[in-house]
């Protein structure tokens, strides 16, 4: 197969398409470094309503907005040229994980998504906030805030992107009459009637829109009660601060993004868990072993799901219940026969270097040899709370963790251990790593 190229980029792979073009995977020549390339390339229906030369400029006006803006909580645009047709283009660091995929939330956003802790919900949203402050300030609207345009790094940043929407002196995209500037739902009422009318008030509640989406995996309107009544975990600070946030009128809204960062943390973070399960009686016999898959598997789709005992939501549908014991730097698992790393990998690696590790690391007597674990085995780790985590033996460094398992030929299987889902990923995003080895133990 030819090798496909936007200029001396080598492109990897195709990331998603949207009315103004497409966006690229792509591979920095000589270095090999991985980064983001957006290529002009818009429907024939919006070049025909709006013209070449203007989508053009708009284009490049969002490039050098993003260029202008230095903020870390903002994507950053490296460089700018034209591919062979003559198509201008830009280029973008990359990043493997967003929000969007992260509460696996598709386009048809009517369907419930995976809901988040409330601690990792401050921790997101008071960066957007951050980063949406500095837009406002220099007086930049960023109209299209939603779980895909907000990147995930390694070390669990936020970095907002994509500003083909935004608002700002040089850049101001209105399209034909009849186009939405923004996505459904995540859209505030004034930007639909006038969209280049709108202030920072905007992007506040698109931003509260968010939030309850990662707090209660569900968009607002689709449950009539207050979250207090639904879940004793929220008093009512919580349901002010969105009955605050989801004004339709922005007067009545946060009227800036400081101030509603300032309330989001104010807001107390002490859910109630769930229960933990009872302790069996003195007499009971032990637990009975569960023996996991240990082999690696090559599986997409559906098939995947039932194969890893996943739901929808890729959360497991009846989560093993271990029972751990530490050891110095070994977590024993009774009830899977399971030695694992009480540490995981200092830093995030690529897969094939996350293999290298497992197998760098000295034997430990008694057990077999130290290994990448499966998807299965990984759930384990898991505890038996509605939004599962890690359980509470390991100490919480890093999120999301290789596994052996395939998911095609350029991409592997992992699970987030602090949002309790397993999905695939490309082999060269980094991920942090925690071997296993089988034990034989009574």
């Amino acid at each position: 197969m030819k090798t496909q190229t936007v200029g001396k980029y080598t492109i990897l792979k195709r990331l998603g398409k949207g009315g103004m073009g497409i966006v690229y995977k792509a591979l920095q020549p000589d270095i090999d470094k991985v980064v983001a390339i957006k290529l002009l390339q818009p429907s024939e229906a919006l070049e025909i309503t709006v013209g070449r030369d203007r989508l053009e400029e708009i284009f490049h006006a969002e490039a050098r907005l993003l260029a202008d803006l230095q903020h870390p909580r903002l994507a950053a645009v490296w460089d700018w040229d034209l591919d062979e047709a003559g198509r201008p283009f830009f280029v973008m660091e990359y990043y493997c994980n967003n929000l969007g995929t992260m509460i696996g939330e598709t386009f048809q956003l009517e369907q419930p998504s995976r809901p988040i802790r409330p601690h990792l919900l401050v921790h997101y949203g008071l960066q957007i906030l951050d980063a949406l402050d500095y837009l406002h300030h220099h007086l930049v609207v960023h109209r299209d805030i939603k779980p895909h345009n907000i990147l995930v790094t390694d070390q669990d940043r936020v970095k907002i992107c994509d500003f083909g929407m935004a608002l700002a002196d040089t850049l101001s995209f209105s399209g034909p009459q009849n186009m939405q500037i923004g996505s459904p739902y995540y859209t505030p009422p004034e930007q639909q009637k006038a969209p280049n009318l709108v202030d920072g008030r905007a992007d506040c509640y698109s931003t509260a829109v968010l939030l309850y989406r990662l707090l209660t995996g569900t968009l607002p309107g689709m449950q009539s009660f207050p979250l207090s009544l639904i879940n004793p975990a929220y008093d009512r600070s919580w349901d002010d601060f969105f009955h605050t946030g989801l004004q339709w009128d922005p007067a009545l809204r946060f009227q800036s993004a400081r101030v509603m960062q300032e309330a989001l943390a104010a807001l107390p973070l002490a859910p109630v868990e769930d229960p933990p399960p009872p302790l069996p009686p003195a007499d009971s016999p032990p637990a009975t072993t569960v023996l996991l898959r240990s082999t690696p598997d090559n599986q997409c789709g559906k098939r995947a799901l039932e194969r890893f005992g996943l739901n929808d939501l890729a959360r497991p549908k009846a989560p093993v219940a271990g029972s751990f014991t530490r050891d110095g730097d070994i977590v024993f698992d009774t009830v899977t026969k399971l030695a694992w790393q009480l540490h995981p990998s200092p830093y995030p690696l690529a897969w094939s270097a996350a293999e290298t590790w497992c197998t760098s690391l000295p034997t430990v007597s008694g057990g077999g040899p130290w290994r990448l674990p499966t998807v299965d085995e990984l759930l384990s780790l898991l505890d038996q709370s509605s939004i599962p985590h890690l359980v509470s033996v390991f100490p919480a460094t890093g999120s999301w963790f290789w596994s052996c398992d395939k998911h095609g030929p350029v991409e592997r299987w992992y699970v987030n251990l602090d949002m309790g889902y397993a999905a695939p990923q490309d082999m060269d995003c980094r991920y942090h790593v925690r071997a296993v080895s089988s034990f034989n133990y009574s």
